[in-house]
């Protein structure tokens, strides 16, 4: 069964301020058909609804992204979020263990900004699926050694494109939606990307 949560329950559980969280909600996603202070209907949200603003929160909050740049990155996120299991799915289940993915504990995405020679930017992602990261001693000396996947999402680099390497923010998808499910009591079960393993 699929729980819907109002604005107070959800500023309450992600200890966000209650305006905070109004404002982020009216720029992360679209507006309620049915709510607004004219109808006296209170606003329920989808599990995924929460999580599109609670990300857009993290992007503006903690990474220092402007609302406009955040709203650029989960749109142009959206797809990849949807494809590896990061949305609620009431069947619940887990990636194909046939697939690479399988094997991938904990996702990170890279995030830089390119400037185009027209002075316009793009965000280009480059996401790290760990796959494993354990200490080993190499002559004489411990190491930490990590396997994993990389891949880059949307449009491929353009040669043109002039890159801030200083600018490089780091999210912890897979953190923050862990953090975002436990915090709202909803079931790890019903997120693929947090179960890899299960079949």
């Amino acid at each position: 069964m699929i729980k819907y949560f109002t604005n107070r329950e959800i500023s309450e559980k992600l200890e966000i301020n209650l305006a905070r969280w109004k404002r982020w909600s009216r720029e992360f996603i679209p507006p309620d058909p049915l709510g607004g202070m004219q109808t006296g209907y209170a606003r329920q949200y989808h599990p995924d609804e929460a999580f599109n603003v609670h990300l857009g929160g993290h992007l503006v909050s903690d990474l220092k992204f402007a609302i406009p740049e955040a709203k650029q990155i989960l749109a142009d996120l959206q797809g990849w979020l949807a494809d590896k299991g990061f949305y609620f799915n009431v069947k619940g289940g887990a990636v194909s263990q046939n697939s690479i993915e399988a094997l991938i504990k904990e996702y990170i995405v890279f995030i830089s900004k390119e400037r185009l020679p027209d002075n316009t930017y793009k965000f280009k992602y480059t996401v790290r699926g760990i796959i494993s990261n354990k200490p080993v001693r190499y002559q004489n000396f411990e190491i930490m050694e990590e396997l994993y996947t990389e891949t880059v999402i949307g449009l491929q680099p353009d040669k043109s494109a002039v890159y801030d390497t200083n600018a490089v923010k780091t999210l912890h998808i897979s953190g923050v939606l862990n953090n975002f499910v436990a915090r709202m009591d909803l079931e790890q079960a019903c997120y693929p990307a947090l179960n890899p393993h299960i079949s």
